[in-house]
């Protein structure tokens, strides 16, 4: 076995130098979550100051059995508007190596959800605060005979800044009814320089459902499901390429969303660029409203 004591502080120094390294040398950036409340107006983020910042909480031991032992952390990275959850390991049975982890996360604020999903999946930023994290991992090494599980529950604070927004989605009416068709409007608004002219609109309804959605704005079509030359589109959802997003002129799209007897809620979601010279990775995603469903 190994002693937990300076285990632990090797972890708390090799975090501290990590963390000044990064925010040194301002690294390059590391990188299903629960819808957020329905609103009818949602906000975009932009980058926060700190890309690739990252916070590793104190280490959690686990033991087994034939003396089997893994020291493994919660951490949480920062990728433009995005976090990235993950939980590193080391394991053995004398000596400690890299070891593979995989597992579910789970992130709480005053005993309400906030976020949760799958390690080393990236879910938007929540903003600063203190957060309770619970983490369910299996630790393995097939070379070193190791294979743990274990779940345990970290609190910490995350302080960096939260973005001013670039975008906003605002949708009316919000509510749909089964058995009818209802025109919405969805209105994308640029709210500052940050950003260009172009976004991607995403509507999603329930395929199951039988829910159709069309627009006749000819910014918007029903994406194509096979290969070529297959006609078949998908009914339930609308892909709309806009062009004309600039501050001081929102862009408006009408949608007409028909329902059978099934109801469907429809989500939205955006991606958009954020320019930044040659840069390839300078685009971002924004979940938008979803429209609720009246039987």
């Amino acid at each position: 076995m190994f002693d937990k004591t300076t285990a632990g502080a090797e972890v708390a120094m090799m975090m501290l130098a990590r963390s000044l390294a990064v925010t040194a040398l301002l690294a390059v950036p590391l990188g299903t979550v629960p819808a957020a409340p329905h609103s009818p107006s949602v906000a975009a983020q932009p980058t926060p100051r700190s890309p690739g910042a990252q916070r590793c909480f104190p280490s959690h031991v686990v033991e087994g059995k034939a003396r089997q032992a893994a020291r493994v952390h919660t951490c949480v990275s920062l990728d433009h508007v995005f976090m990235t959850v993950t939980a590193p390991a080391e394991c053995g049975t004398a000596r400690f190596a890299a070891c593979d982890s995989a597992g579910t996360w789970r992130m709480s604020r005053n005993g309400g959800r906030i976020a949760s999903g799958v390690l080393g999946r990236r879910v938007q930023y929540p903003g600063p605060g203190t957060y309770e994290i619970v983490t369910t991992l299996r630790v393995t090494s097939a070379s070193r005979g190791v294979d743990l599980r274990t779940r345990w529950t970290t609190k910490g604070t995350l302080s960096w800044p939260s973005p001013e927004p670039t975008h906003r989605i605002d949708v009316s009416p919000r509510t749909v009814r089964s058995g009818r068709t209802t025109t919405v409007t969805y209105t994308v608004t640029r709210l500052g320089a940050r950003g260009d002219s172009n976004a991607r609109l995403g509507l999603v309804g329930e395929a199951t459902t039988g829910v159709r959605l069309t627009s006749a704005d000819r910014q918007c079509s029903n994406p194509l499901t096979g290969g070529y030359p297959s006609s078949q589109r998908q009914a339930h959802v609308l892909d709309c390429a806009l062009v004309d997003i600039q501050p001081g002129h929102p862009s408006t799209v009408k949608v007409d969303v028909q329902v059978g007897k099934s109801c469907s809620t429809v989500v939205s979601k955006m991606g958009y660029w954020l320019p930044k010279g040659q840069d390839t990775y300078t685009g971002n995603m924004m979940q938008g409203p979803t429209l609720t469903c009246v039987p």
